[in-house]
């Protein structure tokens, strides 16, 4: 495995990576359209060239009991895999930083799991968990939480 690229996010003080890889974009707080009955975390859509985008809180649908107020300066990280595409909310955009492979762990671990997350990382700001955009872009985020409905189905 050579050297891969990943954003660092921050998300109700926890640090988590994205392979930029599935990174479209960082964009500033726009107009999302509110979704009736939709669970918290799911904050709303947002019209993306044309296309309607969920947009989730990450800190919220990983399991943080608050949300953050948001400002105009709240980063939304677009993400996409394929023709599927998600967006996320978070506290803060850090940095890309290059990331050699004797530094992400548990790939075992979590392979199979069901898991939003690939791996585990030791990088330069501490240890964080890297997320896996494409088992993310699977869950169904209509439901009440999403991350426990899919995981409990799926055993």
């Amino acid at each position: 495995m050579s050297v891969q690229q990943v954003l660092k996010v921050r998300t109700q003080d926890k640090f988590y990576a994205i392979d930029l890889n599935y990174v479209t974009c960082v964009l500033p707080l726009m107009e999302l359209q509110y979704i009736p009955g939709g669970a918290p975390f799911l904050v709303g859509l947002m019209d993306y060239h044309g296309k309607s985008i969920a947009v989730i809180d990450l800190g919220l649908w990983l399991g943080s009991n608050t949300a953050e107020n948001y400002h105009l300066d709240t980063p939304i990280i677009v993400c996409n895999y394929g023709q599927a595409q998600i967006a996320f909310i978070v506290d803060e955009v850090m940095q890309v930083e290059m990331v050699k492979p004797g530094t992400i762990h548990m790939q075992d671990s979590f392979e199979d799991s069901h898991s939003p997350f690939k791996a585990s990382l030791n990088s330069s700001s501490g240890m964080m968990l890297i997320l896996d955009i494409e088992q993310i872009l699977g869950f169904n985020f209509n439901a009440t939480n999403a991350f426990i409905t899919e995981t409990s189905q799926s055993q």
